[in-house]
């Protein structure tokens, strides 16, 4: 019978084969994953730079937006500044014309301006001629119309001596060196004295001063008052005619202080500790009184040309000797017919 175990497979050789077998599927699968792994490594490396190139792109565009952004807001920053420039340069420029044009204006009428002191030289030389033809034209006069111009002066330079000597009033109980000897009334001289309101002149005097300093101040170059600024007009002493103002008298005020107070009568005056006499009675206090009786004590009525000359007055410095002359002979026409007054004391109280 024939076999068939010659054509079967030893234990061994089946092993052998299968192992064969498995190693080269073995090798094979390792291959095909080297192989696939190759495959990755290399699109994970393109893939991989494409994405770095398509980042890169992308960060381009963005750094270019955000250049022109910054580059954008620079420029506009740049404009606004070189607009406000423009503008500060204009305002600027005109600024300073306006503040020349103020200045200048400012400094010609407060401190200098050469065109008015031009105009003010040229009419203080206009005045100073005319006035050397009037005083040249004067000299040619005859002596009686230079007593008489001198007189008419020196009634409104009579003004200047009143406020002088004022101070030498008599009191109650002392005479003054112009009063009547033989008389407690007032002499003519010292009615004329007691005439003025002095202490309300001072106030204004005073005012008008304040008010002279405050306007010229920048003029000055210390505190002193230097010489008269412009044509005199506004200068802070008190003309002639401003003293014989103060010569009239006050107007009476009414005292309501008593209805306002609800107060009686007796309430109008201060209260008093001592009683003073009637003013009837005053002259008797006098230690010089006497009992004579003499036309001199008759009372003058005042010549109404004074005022008129006070009130229309115009000084004049060329006549300033010639009136302290007239001055200085009525004085003397005084002291020969009242007896007592001495030159000397006279020129005293005059400087």
């Amino acid at each position: 019978m024939a076999t068939v175990h010659e054509f079967m497979i030893n234990e061994n050789e089946l092993y052998a084969e299968l192992q064969i077998k498995a190693d080269l599927a073995e090798n094979r699968r390792l291959q095909r994953y080297l192989a696939a792994r190759v495959i990755q490594r290399w699109t994970r490396g393109y893939l991989i730079r494409k994405y770095i190139l398509w980042l890169n792109k992308q960060a381009t565009t963005i750094q270019c937006a955000y250049r022109v952004h910054v580059a954008k807001k620079a420029y506009r920053r740049a404009l606004e500044r070189a607009v406000k420039d423009k503008f500060r340069k204009y305002y600027d420029k005109h600024a300073t014309k306006i503040q020349a044009l103020w200045r200048g204006h400012y400094s010609r009428k407060n401190i200098f301006c050469y065109k008015s002191y031009r105009c003010w030289l040229s009419v203080v030389k206009e005045k100073g001629e005319r006035r050397a033809a009037e005083a040249a034209e004067f000299g040619l006069r005859s002596r009686a119309d230079d007593l008489r111009v001198l007189e008419a002066e020196a009634k409104e330079w009579i003004a200047f001596v009143v406020f002088k000597l004022h101070h030498l009033l008599r009191t109650v109980a002392r005479e003054g060196i112009y009063s009547d000897h033989s008389s407690t009334e007032l002499s003519e001289f010292e009615t004329l004295l007691n005439s003025i309101r002095y202490t309300e002149y001072m106030k204004r005097l005073k005012q008008k001063y304040n008010q002279y300093v405050k306007e010229h101040k920048s003029a000055f170059s210390n505190k002193r008052l230097f010489p008269v600024i412009g044509d005199g007009k506004d200068y802070w002493y008190m003309s002639l005619a401003d003293m014989y103002d103060m010569t009239s008298t006050p107007p009476k005020e009414t005292n309501t202080r008593a209805r306002t107070m609800h107060h009686g009568p007796m309430h109008q005056k201060p209260f008093m500790w001592k009683r003073l006499p009637s003013p009837k009675y005053v002259g008797s206090l006098a230690p010089f009184k006497t009992d004579i009786h003499t036309d001199r004590l008759t009372k003058q009525t005042p010549d109404p040309r004074f005022y008129l000359y006070v009130q229309y007055y115009k000084p004049r410095p060329d006549l300033f000797d010639y009136v302290d002359f007239h001055i200085n002979a009525l004085l003397k026409m005084k002291e020969m017919q009242y007896g007592g007054i001495s030159r000397k004391c006279l020129t005293k109280h005059w400087k």
